[in-house]
């Protein structure tokens, strides 16, 4: 006669098994869920703040604040992101344009200002 407890027992076991990985895999996916709400909740301030920051007009005075020799960074701290209209492996250009059209281009050479035009600044 066949003891029906032990065939019953690795049975258990596996089902046992499973439900830990469901389990666990279920808490994962809950948390990675969880993360990616409150990122976006508490982070959205941030992102909208920096598209405002890019829609800063800028005029001749900031213009005139660019330097031959300064970094893309240093000329982004004064006029913002701006928008990359060709690259070469050693020359950039950009364009910061504002709603009334007046703008900005600027080349860099090796991530240095080269050079600076303006058209209806004011």
């Amino acid at each position: 006669m066949v003891n029906q407890t032990n065939l019953r027992q690795p049975n258990n076991t596996l089902v046992g098994s499973l439900m830990k990985i469901v389990f666990s895999v279920g808490i994962m996916l809950g948390s990675g869920f969880l993360y990616g709400f409150v990122q976006s909740s508490f982070n959205s301030k941030p992102i909208e703040q920096s598209t405002q920051a890019e829609l800063r007009r800028f005029g001749r005075a900031e213009y005139e604040q660019l330097r031959t020799g300064m970094s893309l960074t240093d000329v982004r701290s004064i006029l913002y992101r701006g928008i990359e209209v060709s690259r070469s492996a050693t020359i950039a250009t950009f364009v910061w344009e504002n709603p009334d059209g007046s703008k900005i281009t600027a080349t860099f050479e090796n991530d240095k200002l080269k050079s600076k035009e303006q058209s209806g600044l004011k």
